[in-house]
């Protein structure tokens, strides 16, 4: 372990810890969830935390309290809420001192299955309070910072599709039945990857750029991925028939060892992509435009060491190389 890649929280009690928490009170997470926030919040003021509640009115909410957050030197800003507003949140605390907090309730919530984080408040709550915190880094795409991962073909249409419709009242079963509809007859595309020094040309159907290892919340597309060592991993998933395209699901829900055969694996701190036509991008989940298909192309980097993060005290050891 590298001196100073964690600490243990409590040591942040020599100077009492700041911390707000930032929810959205029209989404159905908090209505659901109201009286065991405030427990939340009564929970760390017992334990010497100067605890706020900042309550989003519109989108962008989380971003700007987060700016103000920082600027005010607070040490924690926990995000309530799934993926969405963590990569929300992350935006402005890259590169700062403040440390995310993360209590889920999301749709997958795949940051807190990842490092371990309860899925339930009063677990979720006692990590907050006798976790660790880490340097991480965070991937780059343009000028949008992620946490996990950016995707681009088949999911990133699933993504849109799944915004633009009423599939996404029914989670996580709402993005299976439109990613197995798009999917199966999803073309094609030819695009041009070069990580580093390497160039790649590649007719795809899928590019998984991660930060980290889990995806959807059950696979890993990136399963060597570390979130500290200064790279990103890539993994292409080559043109396929439609019973290959259902082979390539079925060994990546499994796990197994057959994966490799189907896709292309890379690792980079730069990746440049140029396809051919407009390809759709997903960033932590959600839908973020398209690629360039002009003389420029899409630029995906690492930012090394950029995030402060509260994880339990015992990570998945795969995840992190310090």
């Amino acid at each position: 372990m590298q001196e100073g890649t964690l600490e243990n929280t409590d040591a942040l009690k020599d100077t009492q810890t700041t911390a707000i928490l930032i929810a959205n009170p029209t989404a159905g997470s908090y209505t659901q969830h109201e009286n065991e926030i405030s427990n939340t919040i009564s929970f760390m003021r017992s334990h010497g935390w100067q605890a706020e509640l900042k309550l989003t009115q519109k989108a962008g909410d989380a971003r700007h309290l987060t700016q103000e957050a920082v600027k005010q030197g607070i040490n924690v800003v926990v995000a309530i809420g799934g993926d969405g507003t963590v990569n929300e949140v992350i935006q402005e605390l890259a590169g700062s001192e403040t440390a995310l907090g993360v209590i889920p309730s999301g749709t997958v919530n795949v940051w807190a299955r990842e490092v371990g984080i309860p899925l339930d408040f009063s677990g979720a709550r006692d990590v907050l309070i006798s976790g660790q915190t880490r340097r991480i880094d965070l991937g780059k795409i343009n000028d949008d910072y992620f946490l996990l991962m950016v995707g681009i073909g088949i999911d990133g249409e699933v993504a849109h599709a799944v915004e633009k419709k009423t599939a996404k009242r029914f989670g996580v079963l709402g993005y299976l039945f439109v990613g197995t509809w798009l999917g199966l007859g999803y073309p094609a595309f030819r695009a041009v990857l070069q990580t580093d020094d390497h160039a790649t040309t590649t007719n795809a159907i899928q590019i998984i750029i991660g930060n980290t290892q889990l995806y959807a919340g059950a696979i890993k597309y990136t399963w060597q991925a570390k979130c500290d060592d200064g790279l990103l991993d890539v993994c292409i998933v080559r043109k396929q028939s439609m019973l290959g395209r259902i082979a390539v699901g079925i060994t990546f829900l499994l796990r197994r060892k057959e994966r490799e055969h189907w896709i292309r694996y890379e690792t980079g701190a730069t990746i440049k992509l140029h396809t051919r036509k407009p390809v759709a991008i997903q960033i932590d989940g959600d839908p973020k435009g398209y690629t360039f298909h002009g003389p420029l192309p899409t630029t995906i980097s690492v930012a090394p060491d950029a995030l402060k993060v509260i994880v339990p005290e015992n990570v998945p050891p795969e995840l992190f190389s310090k």
